[in-house]
């Protein structure tokens, strides 16, 4: 064989090395997307729960070192992550910006309460929990009201499990895609060095040892699929943390790793039960088959 020959040859195993590589890892960005999204829903979760805020409004006229002292005891609270005092001033000016700086003329004295603002830990916002925090809110002789807005956190839960159900779907839906696509790339690939695996069964080798060298390589190709995947998605979550610096709030780095071993456990999986099951099924072919 020339060496013209052996280069068009090495041309075409790097073309559909390349392209199964490729394959592969589009199909598994889907799925870690996808293990991303779901494997972050809790913590998604407790971000929009967290910032529905509780809010104590205050009697008229308490001084505001009343009011600091009521904020530093329900600090203390096991259910309160967080809390900011509104203070008559600040919440004039509030509603300046919402309704004009002249509203305030029609009235002789300041209609604006003093209150505070409570961020409650993820695990209390629902609605059986919140009827105790309120409860524990407004045992003090100077709250006037406390708004748990439980109709809001029952619809946001109600929405989030709604959600919840979908991705789940979609990821069930993904990894059936997965296993078809990966497996359908697999044995194009294999199936284009028939003639040589059946060479290799004529002359006496057995299944296991013609099988060796194409899974080997089949789960290499998993793997770099799978790492270029996982890269694909931390090039789209720096993305989209460029634009909201904020969103480490959500997303953690345990999820990511989590999604890593999901995807680069299935990439090798697939393609190691796929290459073996496409092996035996062209070991088993006969001529006709062969040739067909």
């Amino acid at each position: 064989m020339s060496g013209k020959q052996n280069k068009i040859i090495r041309r075409r195993l790097a073309g559909s090395y390349l392209s199964s590589v490729i394959s592969i890892s589009l199909v598994l960005l889907l799925v870690g997307a996808a293990s991303f999204v779901m494997l972050n829903a809790s913590a998604v979760g407790a971000y929009f729960r967290e910032h529905i805020h509780v809010t104590v409004i205050l009697k008229k006229d308490v001084p505001a070192v009343q009011a600091v002292a009521y904020q530093r005891k329900i600090e203390r609270e096991p259910f309160v992550k967080e809390t900011h005092y509104v203070s008559v001033q600040e919440g004039e000016k509030e509603l300046q910006e919402m309704l004009g700086e002249d509203f305030l003329d029609v009235f002789e004295t300041s209609p604006v309460p003093s209150s505070v603002e409570v961020t409650v830990r993820a695990a209390w916002m629902n609605p059986d929990s919140l009827l105790v925090v309120h409860k524990r809110l407004s045992d003090s002789p100077i709250v006037e009201e406390v708004d748990c807005r439980i109709p809001l956190v029952e619809s946001v839960s109600v929405s989030f499990g709604k959600v919840g159900l979908a991705v789940l779907l979609v990821v069930a839906l993904l990894l059936v895609i997965s296993v078809a696509l990966i497996a359908n790339t697999v044995r194009l690939n294999l199936y284009a060095n028939r003639f040589t695996i059946h060479t290799m069964q004529l002359v006496g080798a057995s299944r296991s040892f013609i099988a060796r060298p194409y899974v080997r390589r089949t789960v290499v190709q998993g793997l770099v699929g799978s790492i270029v995947a996982l890269g694909l998605v931390a090039l789209g979550v720096y993305l989209v943390w460029k634009s909201h610096p904020d969103i480490y709030e959500i997303f953690t780095p345990s999820a990511f790793i989590g999604t890593a071993v999901v995807v680069i456990a299935l990439g090798v999986a697939l393609c190691w039960l796929c290459s073996n099951a496409v092996v035996g099924r062209i070991v088993k072919l006969d001529n006709d088959e062969l040739y067909g």
